[in-house]
């Protein structure tokens, strides 16, 4: 038997207080800029063009937010950079899906996309969910798929 003094520390946050932000970095090296974007809602609604991409507020140049998750796989990791997000909804629905444009270089082509969700409950007392999971992607409409593929298309 081997004696162990461990002491376990729970720091417990209510859930309106967990940061949910979101740092943005400028694409071009000389502006250097840091974008914060405190939510979700304030990331698409404030800080994408009229195409969705991430823009400095600086410069104007577009914009990316480096990400790092761990695998299932011990010891692996993927790492992308996300450098847009086209919502899927109508603005004012609670439930709004809505995708990311990713790429694996901050100045690489986006040709990959990453389907999401937030449900915004805020106004109702509720709270704000971002979800890619554990629920899975979320369920589409036929015209919110072509309204993506469209705008995906137009991109190109």
């Amino acid at each position: 038997m081997i004696d162990c003094n461990i002491e376990v520390y729970l720091v417990v946050m209510p859930e309106e207080e967990i940061p949910m932000g979101w740092s943005i970095q400028c694409n071009v090296t000389s502006c250097k800029a840091y974008m914060w974007a405190t939510n979700i809602v304030d990331l698409i609604d404030n800080h994408t063009d009229e195409n969705g991409w991430f823009v400095c507020s600086q410069c104007g140049a577009s914009g990316f937010i480096e990400k790092s998750f761990d695998l299932q796989e011990p010891g692996y990791t993927w790492e992308l950079f996300l450098r847009g997000a086209i919502r899927l909804g109508d603005r004012d629905d609670t439930y709004q899906p809505f995708v990311f444009m990713v790429s694996y270089e901050p100045n690489e082509k986006a040709n990959y996309i990453w389907f999401s969700y937030y449900k915004d409950l805020r106004e109702t007392g509720g709270r704000l969910k971002l979800g890619y999971g554990p629920g899975g992607p979320p369920v589409l409409r036929t015209e919110q798929l072509l309204s993506l593929l469209r705008q995906l298309y137009d991109l190109d």
